[in-house]
């Protein structure tokens, strides 16, 4: 089925779907889907709920997801010759070692949110997504699942951090209250650390995109960490380093 009819389907049959994640054929789209080509994309456990399929895919080898990634770009990039990518997805958390070993001048930006009210939200979007394929969706596994992922990759992350990963010019840390602050500063703020010019019509058609689509286009998305089956301490405590490290403030 092609990908812009499925995400027509989707929108039909559970309408909250665009307030909390909009799809569309010219916007933006996280670069995971470049990895489902191999069937090693977390595009996958997403939408089904496949233990077995999971845990495999926490264990494998993802360079042959990463090869397919780069081949993709190769195809996009074929009549335009060579171009610098900007690419989004929290999936790189869990290969970073991979990611720089297929893309060794990669430049990394990082933004953090309070990881508690991350998983209200990644929980809610999961389960909106497992909606539409499956009439039983278990709320509460997909909230556990996403927790010992995120736990696990912070984590990792943290340590990487104290041993100095990456040089200052190559990686950036952003606050995701910061960017919904003031999205153009925060924009602002990463060309700066990676010294790329900011051209004045590239800005300004930044301020038309954020002038077009407001905050809350297509309605609230309503989620609550008190709603994902998670005790707050437990989860305080083992988001406790990562927290510590970047300095992210608690918002639950």
């Amino acid at each position: 089925m092609p990908k812009l009819l499925r995400n027509v389907i989707v929108a039909r049959v559970d309408p909250a779907m665009d307030a909390i994640h909009e799809y569309g054929a010219r916007q933006p789209k996280e670069c995971l889907s470049a990895m489902s080509f191999e069937f090693r994309s977390e595009e996958f456990t997403a939408r089904h709920h496949v233990p077995s399929y999971a845990a495999w895919l926490k264990r494998c080898d993802m360079r042959p997801a990463y090869a397919w990634h780069r081949r993709v770009l190769q195809v996009l990039q074929r009549r335009t010759g060579a171009s610098r990518w900007m690419l989004k997805s929290p999936v790189h958390l869990q290969s970073l070692a991979t990611l720089l070993e297929v893309y060794p001048d990669a430049r990394i930006a990082v933004t953090h949110r309070d990881p508690l009210r991350v998983l209200g939200s990644v929980t809610s979007l999961v389960a909106n997504l497992r909606w539409v394929h499956s009439e039983k969706v278990d709320f509460a596994e997909i909230a556990r699942y996403h927790a010992d992922l995120y736990h696990a990759s912070l984590d990792h992350l943290a340590a990487l951090e104290e041993r100095g990963w990456l040089p200052p010019e190559r990686l950036h840390h952003g606050r995701y209250a910061d960017f919904v602050a003031n999205p153009l500063e925060a924009v602002r703020a990463l060309y700066r650390a990676f010294a790329l010019g900011l051209a004045p019509e590239t800005e300004s058609r930044m301020r038309a995109a954020l002038a077009a689509r407001p905050k809350d286009l297509h309605g609230e998305h309503r989620y609550a960490f008190e709603d994902l089956g998670l005790d707050r301490d437990t989860e305080v405590r083992r988001f406790a380093r990562y927290r510590e490290r970047f300095r992210v403030p608690g918002e639950v």
